[in-house]
């Protein structure tokens, strides 16, 4: 049978113009609850157990939150010797003492960039029932050349430094380490992450997580996660050189917080003023 020219232009313009699916389709997993998560910048999977921890942004108190899957309250965990100035990332790995699993909690936020006090709080993984847990390190810290606003925190386990990623409207998001010795407090510049071809909004990092083997990285604007895999010998400047695979959010008003869960490719992310879990699975 003869198909008519016409019929094949239009075949071809309905491919076109049809939006590509995306390869990690977003799956709806819970409302969290709310009013405690009412402003949720940072989450990272509980160590023990099918649970995350959660923390608030500057509206709340030293608070650690642990949630299970289904969205049920597990503890709130109260952290001794920090303040919520503006928790804006979390992060977990090996503690520095090498005994355990420890939390790192971003205080980094600065709007304004007239904050002097910017620090990461470690804090050893406490129980869910425990209500109280203490900073194990206070990491102050101050950037070498000018301030800067970062929501976007990973601990790089393997080289025993933790990665900040600066929110830049520009889109050119400055890269820096901190190291685990409390007396240094300026942070060591690494790399630049080029996003300025992306329109606004898409190109400002708003959270960050890297996998425990530390293969995958994944960084969020607030409507794309950006999605790394390293390879063994590379590092942070060789691996941001690379263009990212870029995968497209649900709708998410002040989308902040994004997490990968073990090594697979599928992750979760969730928001600030939509405070629902949601979970993306994907393929490697």
């Amino acid at each position: 049978m003869h198909t008519p020219r016409w019929l094949i232009a239009a075949a071809i313009w309905i491919l076109i113009a049809a939006p590509a699916r995306s390869a990690c389709q977003p799956q709806a997993m819970a409302q969290l609850p709310v009013p405690l998560l009412a402003e949720v910048s940072g989450m990272v999977r509980g160590g023990s157990g099918n649970f995350w921890w959660f923390i608030n942004d500057s509206g709340d108190g030293a608070h650690l939150y642990a949630v299970d899957d289904s969205s049920k309250l597990k503890g709130k965990v109260s952290v001794a010797g920090a303040n919520n100035v503006d928790w804006e990332d979390l992060a977990a790995g090996r503690c520095p003492d090498g005994n355990g699993r420890c939390l790192f909690i971003g205080d980094i936020g600065n709007n304004a960039l007239k904050r002097q006090d910017l620090a990461i709080y470690v804090v050893r993984e406490p129980e869910p029932v425990s209500g109280k847990a203490e900073v194990l390190l206070a990491l102050p810290l101050r950037y070498p050349d000018r301030p800067a606003d970062a929501e976007a925190l990973v601990y790089d386990e393997q080289n025993r430094q933790l990665v900040l990623f600066t929110k830049e409207f520009s889109g050119l998001s400055r890269v820096y380490t901190r190291s685990l010795a409390p007396a240094e407090t300026v942070l060591k510049p690494i790399a630049r992450l080029d996003l300025s071809e992306r329109e606004i909004g898409d190109n400002l990092l708003s959270g960050a997580s890297i996998s425990p083997d530390g293969k995958i990285l994944m960084l969020r604007s607030y409507f794309t996660a950006f999605r790394w895999q390293r390879g063994a010998a590379e590092n942070w400047e060789q691996l941001l050189a690379r263009a990212p695979e870029a995968i497209a959010l649900e709708k998410e008003p002040q989308g902040e917080a994004l997490a990968t869960d073990g090594n697979e490719g599928h992750f979760f992310t969730t928001s600030e003023v939509k405070p629902v879990l949601m979970r993306y699975p994907c393929k490697l």
